[in-house]
């Protein structure tokens, strides 16, 4: 049915059409103003007759809203002729309007964060008022206007419904029939799209995870490229390519909280209420790592990147050297015969010089003997902003060892806990790399011995990927969701141990994991589980 959207009268109740700010398949919608007090607001007009009324589902939708931050205000809606309006709050540009404008270009991990923070939060609310949004998109994510600049609004509710039934105060019921299409080829879920299930909160928050990677997705996610589908065959590839794709491509170079987040909402069942605060959190933990602030804040265009914590500060750059070079080195070193050489230079003065040591030096003072500078010369200042040495890698692999000693140490849970506790935050400390070396390994080895049985020999959590004697081969690192899922269940379950071996067994795991993972790094999960494992064996001493 076509509908003639050109003969739109200039008044409609008290408000007066300006421009148009848009027009698509379900109306057109309008910058107004109200003819007595000269406020402005936007205006959506549609045929009444149309045969998808979005415009009364909206007007049905409003009210559930009213009050809620980020939730634009209805003020008026009525119909006049053929033509049902609704008049709401006009607000600025939409998060594709944003995006275009920067010439589809990713965005700055700032932004993402924060609009990750705000959409979330909004889902929150919509969800707490008993509604599912069901067309997440940026074109329905729109930034207020002064003094709300840095606050999104979630807009565009013509496909929303309500979850709860109003007559049994139930949640809608599940099916396995397969429903037509509802929503948006780009960040639809997959369930919904790909599979024809029914829609719930679930869905409208990995919706919202799709949204965030394909932003930060040089080009966008890959099954957007090619334009709205127009034939069966083109929605067919479109669906299968999205329902294909597995989280740890399309994360690939992300940080690791975008991936977590779209296997969370994935694993989430049908009824399930979703945990907001925790993933809002943990966007906002990610972006204080980077030294972001005020990231509640939508800020377009985004701020003059901020520095970060000296914690996080990259090291000055040096020549590349690999990590297997860098421990071929100091094997080397450790190798060398030094006892027969003959003494390079006269020591005599050696014993003098400790004894007029400079106050305040200590003993474990790493003394850097590479400077051209003179021992004698005090006023020679030495060169500043060199790289790091080798002592440095030395100090942390001590630092390792020593908790080792202790953990084997240890008498009783209360000291094992204690122990724990030391080399998860010495590890949160070592920087931004959160590789497990083989001094952590070691440590781990130690501790599950500790646990499950100091008299039993146990083969060491983390093989050797370079020196295998036997004629099997090695396996492979493990798909990034194996480590994530496996990780986030030890995270629960460790609160819940009975003894020491239920416990050694989750050490075992989280060892065995972490070593077939790509990198052996520890994520989030992997340190909570660490403090949980803490706390667990202090309430079993």
């Amino acid at each position: 049915m076509a509908h003639d959207y050109d003969h739109i009268p200039r008044r409609l109740g008290n408000y007066w059409l300006e421009t148009r700010l848009g027009s698509g398949y379900s109306g057109s919608i309008f910058r107004a103003y109200n003819v007595y007090t000269g406020e402005f607001v936007a205006l959506k007009v549609q045929d009444v007759n149309h045969e998808c009324p979005t415009n009364r589902y909206e007007e049905h939708i409003y009210p559930l809203l009213q009050g809620g931050e980020g939730m634009p205000k209805l003020f008026a809606s009525g119909v006049q002729g053929k033509w049902h309006y609704l008049v709401i709050s006009l607000l600025g540009s939409s998060l594709d309007n944003i995006y275009r404008n920067n010439g589809k270009k990713p965005l700055d991990l700032r932004s993402v964060c924060s609009i990750a923070i705000q959409v979330i939060s909004r889902l929150q609310t919509m969800h707490n008022h008993e509604v599912l949004h069901r067309d997440i998109q940026l074109g329905n994510c729109a930034i207020g206007l002064s003094p709300n600049e840095t606050m999104i609004y979630m807009i565009d509710f013509g496909f929303s419904k309500q979850y709860i039934d109003q007559r049994t105060r139930r949640h809608i019921p599940d099916s396995k029939q397969k429903r037509d299409f509802l929503g948006n080829y780009w960040f639809t879920s997959v369930g919904v799209h790909c599979k024809g299930k029914v829609p719930s909160r679930r869905d409208d928050l990995e919706a919202a995870a799709l949204m965030f990677i394909h932003l930060l997705t040089p080009g966008g996610l890959s099954w957007t490229r090619n334009g709205v589908p127009k034939t069966d065959e083109q929605h067919r590839r479109l669906k299968r390519a999205k329902e294909t794709a597995r989280p740890e491509d399309l994360c690939r170079g992300m940080p690791s909280e975008f991936e977590e987040f779209l296997r969370y909402c994935r694993r989430l069942k049908f009824a399930e209420q979703p945990d907001y605060e925790h993933w809002m959190n943990e966007f906002r933990e990610l972006a204080h790592e980077n030294g972001f602030t005020e990231i509640d804040k939508f800020i377009w265009p985004p701020p003059p990147q901020q520095a970060k914590p000296a914690r996080s500060q990259p090291a000055p750059q040096r020549p590349a050297v690999t990590t297997s070079e860098m421990e071929n080195v100091l094997q080397d070193l450790a190798k060398l015969q030094l006892n027969n050489r003959p003494i390079l230079a006269d020591q005599t003065n050696v014993p003098a010089a400790q004894a007029t040591k400079p106050e305040g030096k200590k003993d474990g003072d790493v003394i850097d003997l590479s400077s051209d500078s003179s021992v004698g010369n005090p006023s020679q200042e030495p060169p500043r902003n060199l790289p790091p040495r080798t002592p440095v890698r030395i100090k942390k692999a001590s630092r390792l060892e020593q908790l080792r000693i202790a953990i084997s140490d240890a008498t009783d849970n209360a000291g094992l806990a204690t122990v724990v506790a030391e080399f998860t935050t010495f590890l949160k400390e070592t920087g931004s790399s959160k590789t497990l070396t083989k001094e952590g390994f070691a440590f781990m080895d130690a501790l599950y011995k500790q646990l499950a049985d100091p008299s039993v020999f146990v083969q060491p959590l983390r093989t050797s990927r370079t020196r295998s004697t036997t004629t099997e081969k090695p396996a492979g690192p493990q798909p990034a969701y194996v480590k994530l899922d496996l990780v986030a269940r030890l995270r629960r379950e460790v609160v819940r141990a009975q003894d020491n071996r239920a416990l050694a067994k989750m050490v075992a795991d989280f060892g065995a994991v972490t070593n077939r993972s790509s990198g052996r790094t520890i994520t989030k999960d992997g340190f909570a589980f660490l403090e949980g494992l803490s706390s667990r064996l202090k309430a079993l001493n």
